[in-house]
């Protein structure tokens, strides 16, 4: 793929890193909000997208939003596709393939899940409660519910191993910033793998709790998890600093979409 048509697909992938960054800010602020009010409920990405619904010009920052993560979505389909970035066939290739396919599934659904909203859609209140009692209906639904809570919370370990290892350095082109700028892209990367990946075991744990008990009422979305995590003694505060992780990790987003070197087939 070369030319204006690779250019403009560029363009667009860098664009869906830009408003997945945006989501994920505003993700941040209202968990700070949750954090510091009493009453106040944290949100998930779909309350985020009503919340932009609610705006000023709501709409048609819902249809920016949903351009965007479109975009995204695509980007890391031709990961999971063609995985241009990488010629091997090892185990360790075929998982990140899956990973990107699962990502892309998920921005997808919540790129359209802003196109409902626009379409002024009704919301079916606590989804995902209703499709784990679904799930776990089916033969073997037991072990699906309780394959996936084992996968996702796989997802946190490995978001707590990019934490550590921060290989996302990899796909950045570090040498056009200096030793200072490097240092706090890291550093910012870091702090929204780890709260992504916190978020991650505890909807994992719960799914497991959800397939062990045979109850699709114990199963959460990342908004009952940022519940969760208020409910802990120390909670707020606790809180906060997942919610700034939040902020970090689309502030990452943003970087990505500025620094992330782009292999296109």
């Amino acid at each position: 793929m070369k030319g204006k048509p690779a250019r403009w697909i560029e363009s667009w992938i860098r664009f869906g890193f830009l408003m997945k960054g945006f989501v994920y800010i505003l993700l941040g602020i209202l968990a700070v909000q949750a954090a510091l009010t009493y009453r106040q409920q944290a949100q998930d990405t779909q309350g985020v997208l009503r919340a932009i619904a609610h705006q000023p010009l709501g709409n048609l920052l819902l249809i920016i939003v949903a351009v965007g993560l479109a975009g995204y979505s695509f980007g890391r389909l031709i990961q999971a596709v063609l995985y241009p970035e990488s010629d091997g066939k090892s185990l360790k290739h075929w998982v990140k393939r899956a990973g990107c396919g699962m990502s892309s599934l998920a921005y997808g659904a919540l790129a359209y899940s802003a196109v409902e909203i626009i379409q002024g859609v009704k919301e079916e209140s606590e989804q995902t409660q209703f499709w784990t009692a679904k799930v776990l209906s089916w033969p073997f639904g037991q072990w699906l519910v309780g394959g996936v809570g084992i996968g996702v919370l796989g997802i946190g370990i490995t978001f707590f191993y990019r934490t550590l290892k921060a290989d996302f350095r990899q796909r950045l082109k570090l040498g056009t910033m200096n030793t200072q700028q490097r240092t706090v892209v890291v550093a910012i990367g870091r702090a929204g793998y780890l709260a992504r990946g916190i978020i991650f075991a505890i909807i994992g744990g719960y799914a497991m709790q959800a397939a062990h008990a045979f109850d699709a009422d114990k199963v959460r979305s990342s908004e009952g998890a940022l519940v969760t995590i208020k409910q802990q003694p120390y909670g707020p505060g606790l809180l906060s600093l997942v919610a700034v992780g939040l902020i970090a990790y689309g502030v990452h987003m943003g970087l990505q979409a500025r620094y992330r070197q782009i292999e296109l087939p």
